[in-house]
């Protein structure tokens, strides 16, 4: 039997998040590539629009955009429509369109990045003519995966971060959750490296921030407090969803183990562990008929 508290926390919960490496799926490559589902991950989602919650899906990659995300996940079987899955580039975008509006923002990663700035309008510096030498006046500096950052653009980031730019990341995790290979974190090895240059400090935007938290809440229609993150990092699902009120669980299919739950602290520990997304189905199962049974 799982603790009454949780059962009728559960029975509350209007909208879901789910992780995807390490939660979903397992791989060697970002946001699922090239990977297997995970036992009853197809199941969890398919009972929470069964039972009318909403559903998104948050990867902390930006090597991908949302919508080849979306359709990598539905070709492994998944119900995920484009507008359901979150990046760190999409919690970046609308933070910089909120806090800087038209004001010019140095942006460094691939098409995963990029996309959802330009989808936005914003005003993205050329990269071309601040590597000639023309001034960037950049509001701000965002770090994503950026596998082709060299010498050149470490140089026009450290200058306009230095000019007064703010500097961002979408991520500072080492390292993501993987089959067989370390799959090894970028965005937060530049960061560090440019704030090491600069001597300033930078804020992350994706998971485990509040910005991501409100953006998660958004995307769902949901209240903090109706939502259960689910992953597989307490340190990314977790610590996001404690501070905001929302429910924590972890699934040990993933980045944390049971010797990381023993040390985390009360503040982010999650409040459902379970060994694999089998056992979420199981819960919101009882949760749902309990709450039914009570509510006559």
């Amino acid at each position: 039997m799982t603790n009454p508290e949780i059962l009728a926390r559960l029975a509350r919960v209007r909208g879901i998040m789910f992780d995807i490496d390490g939660c979903l799926v397992i791989s060697d490559g970002p946001s699922g590539h090239g990977g297997s589902v995970l036992p009853g991950a197809k199941e969890a989602i398919a009972q929470a629009r069964a039972t009318g919650r909403k559903v998104c899906v948050f990867t902390n990659g930006t090597a991908q955009k949302p919508s080849d995300i979306a359709a990598l996940l539905r070709d492994l079987g998944f119900d995920v429509s484009d507008d359901e899955v979150l990046t760190p580039a999409v919690v970046a975008a609308e933070v910089m369109k909120e806090r800087y509006g038209n004001k010019p923002i140095m942006v460094f990663g691939g098409d995963g990045m990029h996309h959802d700035f330009i989808k936005r309008g914003m005003n993205v510096v050329d990269l071309e003519s601040a590597f000639a030498g023309t001034p960037s006046n950049a509001a701000a500096v965002v770090i994503g995966w950026d596998v082709d950052f060299g010498r050149a653009k470490l140089q026009v980031a450290a200058e306009a971060v230095l000019a007064g730019a703010e500097l961002y990341c979408t991520s500072d995790s080492p390292s993501f959750a993987s089959q067989e290979r370390l799959n090894v974190g970028v965005s937060g090895f530049i960061v560090t490296g440019l704030s090491h240059v600069t001597s300033q400090p930078y804020q992350i935007l994706g998971k485990p921030s509040a910005e991501a938290m409100s953006v998660v809440s958004r995307v769902l229609g949901v209240p903090n407090e109706e939502i259960l993150v689910i992953g597989d990092d307490i340190n990314l699902e977790s610590a996001m969803a404690r501070p905001a009120g929302a429910l924590a669980g972890l699934v040990l299919t993933g980045t944390s183990t049971l010797a990381a739950l023993a040390e985390a602290p009360a503040a982010v520990a999650p409040e459902i562990v379970i060994n694999s997304m089998n056992e979420l189905v199981d819960m919101f199962t009882e949760a749902d008929k309990a709450h039914a049974l009570t509510s006559h």
